[in-house]
């Protein structure tokens, strides 16, 4: 696979940026900086794209609540704390002819980011946690039928829905094994394919109150069901 497209100024710096802004936590010159170059910059949009989704996750996921109030002004004290504390070294040297405002400022930054991805890495670790929770099993319903090989599916906390293939043959050249949703008094609806005999398909939610149901068919699959059903179960 490819490598992510960047822009010609890109540099870690903009890849610290970008997740201050999937944050929404630039402001002013520096959200204008990170804007001018995420237009030019595919792998810095796609940075700030996966950590909202990731954010997005955490606050499905979780019962929603309020940002802890004045967290904003915390990070800035805590990094205007530590800017100070290097100040205060600094002063004990002897004064440069030099001026060193720029210096401060980049230090000012760092301050400013170590802060801001403590936050990010808590998030993380929460985030990490909330999908461990939502992502266990709590039912398994098995598919039965003379076909060789297992079938069962997966209903997960979160809701999702998976059928995981085990154990059968590869279907010959040419076909796929197809699996299908039968609601109740409905016709069937094509969910998925699978080219060998071992293989992991999500479902949509419609599979729970139905029937999921297992064919071979021609690739890359049909959009009625050919007999004979190899294995079927009802999805409670």
């Amino acid at each position: 696979m490819s490598a992510t497209p960047v822009a010609a100024d890109h540099s870690e710096e903009f890849e610290q940026l970008a997740g201050l802004a999937a944050l929404r936590a630039l402001e002013g010159d520096e959200l204008a900086r990170f804007d001018q170059h995420a237009q030019h910059c595919e792998r810095c949009r796609l940075i700030v794209r996966l950590d909202r989704e990731t954010l997005r996750s955490l606050s499905l996921a979780a019962p929603e609540m309020d940002a802890s109030p004045g967290l904003k002004d915390r990070l800035m004290s805590r990094a205007a704390a530590e800017l100070a504390q290097a100040e205060e070294a600094q002063s004990r040297e002897p004064i440069p002819l030099q001026p060193r405002r720029a210096g401060r400022i980049v230090q000012f930054r760092r301050s400013v980011w170590a802060a801001a991805l403590a936050a990010v890495f808590v998030i993380g670790v929460a985030s990490a946690s909330v999908y461990t929770y939502m992502n266990q099993v709590v039912a398994s319903y098995v598919l039965t039928g003379d076909a060789a090989g297992e079938a069962t599916v997966l209903v997960r906390r979160s809701g999702a829905v998976e059928l995981q293939l085990s154990g059968a043959a590869d279907p010959p050249s040419g076909f796929v094994y197809e699996a299908w949703i039968i609601p109740p008094g409905q016709q069937p609806v094509a969910a998925g394919v699978a080219s060998s005999g071992s293989a992991s398909l999500p479902l949509s939610g419609a599979a729970r109150g139905s029937t999921v149901a297992i064919t071979q068919e021609r690739a890359p699959g049909a959009t009625v069901p050919t007999p004979p059903i190899l294995l079927a179960g009802n999805v409670g």
